[in-house]
């Protein structure tokens, strides 16, 4: 038992020990496909739509009844038991079986889309939160970039003031801003410990993990044809859908105005004689036709058209919005990319030059130091912005791929 124990024990060990999974963007996508539980749930919800196609395939929508009478009859000298037994079998109409199936079948590929409609939205949220964390950790190593500028500041800082060039006010403004530099990475730290946890809800995933990536992975998109693909969307064909679904309903409804068949055979014990009957059972619809589920179907069918109509609508203008920001951000950030990011190491490595030689002051390497920090903040914001603007195109558009 003891050695169980222990082997248990490395068995844990080995397994906090074991190195976290690295998350890259369609790493991300592909895990949320095949196991987030808002996924795994939705799909489950077709298994149990299916079962309205076994009810309606059945060859009968009714059960046979049986019906048993007896009694004691006597008159004069003699008396007798009577009895008697009747089974009774309701048909269904052809095309009432069909427009039943019909419905089931309407009713699957609903749960389908919606099943796929989930999937988008969780598509949307994993990306999100992964592209947040992959922010707070571009963010905590431009915050370490800037402590590392600050450290060399704070060296040179002191040597100079031990070789008296300087005054103590230098040293502590230096320290001061490695204490900051060293703040703004906890802080940052924190956040991408945040987004990570939540991306291992989303996900379902109990094992410890680390996003892989860069926010400048980005790609072009061939968005021509992303307006088209929008037309197919899983709520689109959802509502599709649940349109035929009404229209078999509808079609059920009109069966109604026909009158309903069944078998009947019994059999009969009458004092000495024994009698056995068939015979055909119809309804009359004289009073209730379907009125009401007629009407409540074509009801439907108008308010579900109305929704199809505005819904592509809408799904159209904003994809259409959608492309066009991600087109300007994208301008932005190569033109940023371009003529900013090349002048800020420069300057950096000029200013620290410049100090080390005595020929500009601390104060004035901290001011550089500064608005280089505010400038890779001011990329990151624009970087994060075109990459969130991509997974909103791709979630309006419904194209993951």
């Amino acid at each position: 038992m003891h050695r169980i124990i222990v082997l248990f024990g490395l068995a844990l060990s080995a397994a906090a020990q074991a190195p976290p999974v690295v998350l890259t963007y369609e790493d991300t996508l592909e895990r949320a496909r095949s196991a987030a539980p808002a996924i795994a749930a939705a799909r489950m919800r077709i298994e149990e739509a299916r079962g309205r196609i076994l009810g309606a395939s059945l060859p009968f929508s009714t059960n046979p009844t049986i019906g048993v009478e007896g009694g004691r009859r006597s008159g004069g000298e003699a008396s007798f038991t009577d009895y008697g037994v009747e089974v009774a079998q309701n048909l269904d109409l052809p095309s009432r079986r069909r427009a039943r199936i019909d419905a089931a079948n309407a009713g699957v590929a609903q749960e389908e889309q919606r099943a796929m409609e989930t999937e988008r939205e969780v598509l949307r949220d994993v990306a999100t939160v992964w592209l947040r964390g992959l922010e707070a950790r571009e963010r905590a190593d431009s915050a370490t970039n800037g402590k590392h500028l600050a450290d060399e500041a704070l060296h040179i800082a002191e040597r100079r003031y031990a070789a008296g060039d300087v005054a103590q006010l230098d040293v502590n403004l230096a320290r001061t801003a490695v204490a900051r530099g060293e703040a703004e990475t906890r802080a940052a730290s924190a956040t991408l410990i945040g987004h990570v946890t939540q991306l291992q809800v989303l996900l379902g995933i109990a094992e410890p993990v680390t996003i892989g990536g860069s926010l400048r992975d980005t790609r072009t998109l061939a968005t021509d044809d992303f307006i088209t693909r929008a037309a197919e969307r899983p709520d689109v064909r959802a509502l599709d859908a649940e349109i035929a679904e009404t229209e078999a309903e509808q079609r059920l409804t009109k069966t109604l105005r026909w009158p309903d068949f069944g078998l009947r055979a019994s059999f009969k014990h009458e004092g000495e004689e024994r009698v056995v009957l068939g015979g055909v059972g119809i309804s009359i619809p004289a009073f209730n036709r379907g009125q009401e589920a007629s009407a409540v179907a074509r009801a439907r069918l108008t308010r579900l058209h109305a929704e199809r109509d505005a819904l592509t609508r809408t799904i159209e203008a904003e994809v259409r919005g959608a492309i066009a920001s991600h087109d300007a951000l994208r301008g932005a950030v190569e033109q940023y990319e371009r003529t900013v990011l090349p002048l800020i190491e420069e300057n950096e490595r000029l200013a620290l030059e410049s100090y080390d030689v005595g020929q500009i002051g601390l104060a004035d390497l901290l001011l550089v130091r500064r608005e280089s920090l505010e400038a890779r903040r001011t990329f990151i914001d624009q970087l994060i912005e075109l990459r969130l603007a991509e997974v909103e195109l791709r979630a309006r558009a419904g194209v993951w791929k």
